[in-house]
């Protein structure tokens, strides 16, 4: 199924995306006043659209906290002072969700922490209560499990509600970014369809194996090995293999994590000489193995392509009904029989889409007639005289070498006792036209017995 000849889903989906990008409204509160629930501080007053906020006491299930930041406004930023008491002091940051829209499908919201140093802690929940919870948690608890990637830039739902907690000492800068079409979500949105689509041919093509399998042992060689070394030991999941799957994955995740620290002059000849060797190993045994011929095989392999770009479609939006919604639609219509979609198709056209045929009339048509065997006439004339005929096998074949030379010369393709004859039998058609009767079947036996028995 290829989208280029589906017009009428290109017209659907531009006119989409023009109707994102065009319904930006022009007082859109994200982008022009701060939230109505900011509390101003009279020693520190916040001038209306000012990106600057301040702290306020945030009272929640009858406890107030202190040190809360609402940032509601596109370009709103807070900047937390360095502690000079040498302990770490936890800032909440929250943001306040906006409708469900339609028009806000590829909508994205974050908050872009500006600080030097690593030495922070950050806790993400629903409100201030969450994040305070799980702060005190992380002080209380003997061993408590923090993930193995550390981000400056915090993802945020355009509508969910959501507190930030960062714990430090050093001074940093937080700021809420806001984009009302993302093209990164975008991107991914329309490469999950066309993977959708093109899935049937991709797990197919030898190109496209290669190149999947190379990028598997790029991005999962630790797994692979782990797995190799469980086959040549001949171990359960459940032994030590287990803790070896685990550590693989958690090396794997940090790496791709963080992947800009190794990017530096300091790693960045090992991370080429990595690539290089697991990208030769992987093109080694995919080419060893071979691309799949099994047909189950390929349709497994068709279904789990297929299955992933869902899920890109699904997570490339937060507005999680509507993802779904159009995930479940290409489903159905790639469940619904494509005899059935033909005909639908078909009888569409014939409907909408009539096609304007003009007649001819009696004397277009005998113009354009005669003006088509005389070019038809020249284009035979011409190939005939042209080595590619084989003039002398062609007129071993033929009744009248002599006329066919006279032809090839310029003499006309008829001779007058033909045009004469012609001539004839046109002029006595015409006469008789008006004494011809049309019969049936039985009146023709009918006229036959008659006949007889005058006879």
């Amino acid at each position: 199924i290829h989208f280029y000849k589906r017009p009428m889903f290109l017209f659907i989906l531009f006119t989409f995306l023009s109707k994102c990008v065009a319904q930006v409204p022009a007082d859109n509160p994200l982008q022009s006043s701060p939230p109505e629930s900011l509390t101003q501080d009279p020693n520190h007053p916040v001038l209306p659209n000012h990106p600057y906020v301040v702290s306020t006491p945030w009272a929640e299930d009858g406890v107030t906290h202190q040190d809360v930041y609402k940032l509601g406004v596109k370009g709103q930023y807070a900047n937390i002072p360095l502690r000079t008491d040498g302990y770490d002091h936890l800032s909440t940051f929250c943001y306040s969700s906006v409708p469900l829209s339609i028009y806000m499908f590829w909508s994205s919201a974050s908050m872009k922490m500006d600080l030097p140093s690593n030495n922070y802690q950050v806790y993400i929940g629903p409100n201030v209560t969450s994040v305070s919870s799980l702060a005190q948690a992380s002080e209380s608890a003997w061993f408590y499990s923090q993930l193995p990637w550390r981000s400056k830039e915090f993802k945020l739902s355009p509508f969910e509600d959501v507190c930030i907690g960062v714990q430090t000492m050093e001074e940093y800068t937080i700021t809420l970014q806001w984009k009302y079409v993302n093209y990164m979500m975008v991107v991914v949105t329309l490469s999950g369809m066309a993977l959708f689509w093109m899935a049937p041919t991709l797990c197919r093509n030898t190109f496209f194996h290669y190149t999947t399998g190379i990028s598997l042992g790029l991005l999962m060689s630790v797994v692979l090995l782990t797995y190799l070394a469980q086959r040549r030991f001949k171990q359960s999941l459940f032994s030590w293999v287990g803790v070896a799957y685990s550590f693989s994955v958690y090396l794997m995740t940090r790496t791709w994590f963080n992947i800009k620290e190794y990017m530096t002059e300091q790693y960045i000849h090992l991370l080429v000489g990595y690539v290089l060797v697991a990208g030769i190993i992987s093109f080694a045994v995919v080419y060893r193995m071979g691309p799949p011929s099994n047909p189950r095989t390929i349709n497994l392999i068709q279904w789990a392509m297929q299955a992933v770009s869902l899920v890109m479609v699904v997570m490339s939006s937060y507005h999680q009904p509507a993802s779904l919604l159009l995930s479940l639609t290409m489903i159905t219509w790639a469940a619904i029989p494509a005899s059935l979609k033909s005909g639908v198709n078909t009888q569409i056209r014939k409907r909408f889409f009539k096609p304007q045929v003009k007649l001819l009339s009696e004397d277009e048509y005998n113009t354009q007639a005669h003006a088509e065997t005389k070019k038809a006439l020249e284009q035979l004339k011409n190939f005939c005289r042209s080595p590619d005929s084989k003039p002398w096998k062609t007129v071993t074949r033929l009744r009248s070498p002599g006329r066919f030379a006279e032809f090839i010369e310029g003499s006309p393709h008829l001779t007058e006792a033909e045009v004469m004859e012609y001539s004839h039998w046109d002029y006595n058609t015409d006469d008789e036209d008006g004494d011809n009767d049309i019969y049936t079947d039985d009146e023709e036996a009918n006229e036959a017995a008659s006949d007889d028995n005058l006879d």
